[in-house]
């Protein structure tokens, strides 16, 4: 630790002329973990953030053995205080044999974690206490070790000390310090146990007002060839955003020819000069009159937005409202926000609650009561949160439609209306034994035909358009790469049998060259905390002679704090290993990250484990074109993950715990990619005001 206090002297000398000012940045080591160089700090990836990150650090157990060293790694802020991580590295002799995809010195694929301690008080001088392990997973444990460390920070100085397992670097004490000389630089030494290093690491500010950061890390080892540095290039974005607008509206100023308005209590109605006349909407800030019946102008408003199926209607002082989105397809609330937000400036005064109801593929779903009067208190300020919480009610049993008088004119029918989404196919395979990474990429064009009530008909295509060189002929994918071919060509048709019991049947051609029938069954009891789901597919497969079935059951249960969702899933999989599959699961805005492990046995009775990680995104607009008779957009959830064996190396063998689900299924087409819960929609009340002020009055600057 001398070595430490030496260097603690020289970087301070060095950061004299430059001031510091902000928080630490919490970066990635170029072991993977948040970190100085090789070794851990007390701190954890910012939540709902991910770090991804490469380096040329050749490890010292194999330096004098292999020509160079690739090191991919990532790490993500799970919640406030986990992060979890991997990395993957490749070591080649300079062999033929390793410069044509063997495995050289080393290649392994692993995972991180690290954990802050969450019951210490955070106090001055009392340091912040850390626990993790790397190298998780895989036989060869090639960097594996376990460490607790605790870090202060003191001005411009963070000083870290820990005690590790090894065996290989942080064997027993390890320490070091950074110094943050400016907001963009810092200075870093440390002992890992084997060596001494030193560093310098820059971190840009926010790239063109996007909250992303690069990072460029140089390393230097001062008991190996100090005159050759070592780098890391490293980037950190947000998964995604909540769009949690709470800025209160400016209230626009009442134009003078317009009379005046209504005198109204502030205890009735809290912002009176917000609502615009009956029948009007804004226009350059400024209320405007509009003429005709203002529910007949509400309801062509709502289809000139793209609104399907759009009713109108009224029921004494309750307005009824039942539209279907096909246009705000990163998230349902958005749509609500868009339409609670046009409805809450159109409404006439006469009407005191709001009865909202969604419907997909003209089923009614979902179904939302609100006053008006909270409702205009809510999008003008968001402190009135609290109100609107308490006086909503949410029902998966819309109510009947007896006695509502609706209004004459074109709903805009989503009847022979289609849509084609584009969106990329990837097959890939990292740290094989036949190769460090492979992938197939190609397009697929789905195309969706909207029948009658609950019915699509859907054609997909899929075209292979590159690939690595594992995937040319005679090589060991070439089975999996196929040409371009029709590889779904199904009718499908959602049930609402209970208020509660949600099915898809599905017939076709499931799968290429295999026709049969795929279905889901749903039930939601309660506000949704807790679901079952079951699943079945069967089909004839010509082109092998052979079947493809699946039996599946799972239960999942949503816990609303944190956004997260534990399922379990077991039965007979597609890939015909019978087993178990349990997952969890987190919304960071719009992107889920799934953690998964499988345990399954395959049909030659041998059992499996594999564990892994996956993202599904939406890789379209949050806004897309309008549902004109044949609307283009992107996918809503898009799915990328790696996997790899568990306690052996990832070679390549049977795929397990693998299941057929096309994007018209239960949880994805009709309720949200499983965000329409009563407990969610709560959760997320401020997505709806962040929607309205973007879409539909945006607040004035």
């Amino acid at each position: 630790m001398l070595f430490v206090i030496r260097c603690t002297a020289l970087l301070l000398f060095l950061a004299v002329p430059c001031l510091a000012s902000g928080a630490f940045h919490n970066a990635l080591s170029m072991q993977g973990f948040t970190g100085l160089l090789n070794t851990p700090n007390a701190q954890t990836t910012d939540e709902g953030k991910l770090y991804v990150s490469y380096s040329n650090q050749e490890d010292a157990k194999w330096r004098a053995k292999s020509t160079s060293q690739d090191n991919f790694m990532f790490s993500l802020g799970l919640f406030d205080l986990f992060e979890i991580g991997g990395r993957f590295f490749e070591a080649p002799d300079g062999s033929p044999e390793s410069e044509a995809g063997g495995v050289g010195v080393g290649r392994d694929l692993s995972g991180n974690v690290k954990l802050r301690i969450p019951f210490l008080p955070k106090g001055e001088y009392l340091p912040t206490f850390a626990v993790g392990m790397q190298d998780i997973g895989g036989g060869a444990q090639y960097l594996r070790t376990k460490y607790a460390v605790a870090s202060e920070e003191i001005g411009r100085f963070r000083f870290s000390v820990g005690y590790g397992t090894g065996p290989g670097r942080m064997k027993g004490l390890f320490g070091g310090v950074e110094v943050k000389a400016c907001d963009w630089l810092y200075l870093l030494a440390e002992n890992d146990t084997k060596e001494n290093n030193v560093g310098i690491r820059l971190v840009t500010p926010h790239l063109f007002g996007y909250p992303v950061n690069l990072q460029v890390t140089a390393k230097s080892s001062l008991d190996h060839e100090p005159q050759h540095p070592e780098f890391a290039l490293g980037l950190q974005f947000p998964l995604g955003l909540d769009h949690h607008y709470e800025k209160q509206i400016p209230v626009p100023a009442p134009a003078t020819e317009l009379p005046a308005a209504p005198q109204v209590s502030p205890q009735v109605q809290p912002a009176p000069t917000l609502l615009p006349p009956a029948g009007g909407g804004w226009e350059g800030g400024r209320p405007r009159l509009l003429k005709g019946d203002p529910l007949e102008t509400l309801l062509k408003r709502l289809t000139a937005d793209g609104f399907q199926n759009v009713r109108v209607g009224s029921l004494d002082s309750v307005l009824v409202i039942e539209y279907e989105n096909a246009r705000y397809n990163h998230n349902e609330l958005d749509a609500i926000g868009v339409v609670t937000g046009i409805v809450q400036l159109e409404a006439p005064l006469r009407f005191e609650t709001l009865r909202l109801i969604e419907k997909k593929k003209g089923i009614r779903i979902i179904q939302l009561e609100m006053p008006l009067t909270e409702l205009r208190a809510f999008f003008l300020d968001a402190s009135n949160l609290d109100r609107l919480q308490n006086a909503l009610t949410v029902s998966h049993d819309p109510a009947e439609t007896t006695g509502i008088s609706f209004v004459e004119g074109d709903g805009n029918s989503s009847w022979l209306t289609a849509y084609l989404m584009l969106y990329p196919g990837l097959k890939n395979y990292v740290g094989t034994e036949v190769g460090a990474f492979d992938y197939l990429l190609s397009l697929k064009p789905d195309l969706y035909l909207n029948l009658w009530k609950g019915s699509v008909l859907n054609a997909r295509v899929d075209i292979p358009f590159a690939w690595s060189d594992n995937f040319d002929d005679n090589r060991p994918f070439r089975s999996q790469r196929k040409g371009t071919e029709l590889d779904r060509l199904m009718l499908f048709q959602g049930i609402k049998a209970a208020p509660t019991l949600m099915a898809v049947l599905g017939g076709g051609m499931v799968l290429p060259e295999s026709y049969g029938v795929l279905n889901e069954l749903l039930w939601t009891p309660g506000s949704g905390t807790h679901r079952v789901k079951f699943s079945q597919l069967y089909a004839n497969n010509r082109e092998r002679d052979d079947k493809d079935v699946e039996y599946l059951g799972s239960y999942r249960y949503y816990f609303a704090p944190l956004d997260l969702y534990l399922q379990g899933t077991a039965g007979k999989f597609l890939t015909k290993d019978r087993g178990f599959v349990g997952e969890l699961k987190r919304f960071v805005g719009d992107t889920a990250v799934t953690f998964f492990v499988k345990n399954s046995v395959t049909s030659d009775g041998k059992s499996h484990r594999f564990g892994g990680i996956q993202f599904d995104l939406p890789l379209t607009p949050r806004r897309d074109m309008k549902p004109y008779p044949l609307q283009v957009r992107g996918s809503d959830g898009w799915s990328i993950g790696q996997e790899t064996r568990i306690a052996k190396r990832n070679y390549v063998g049977a795929p397990i715990g693998s299941r057929l689900e096309p994007p018209f299924n239960v949880d994805r087409t009709f309720y949200n990619r499983d965000r329409l819960s009563e407990p969610y929609i709560r959760k997320h009340l401020l997505r709806l005001r962040d929607a309205y002020l973007r879409y539909v009055v945006p607040p004035e600057s």
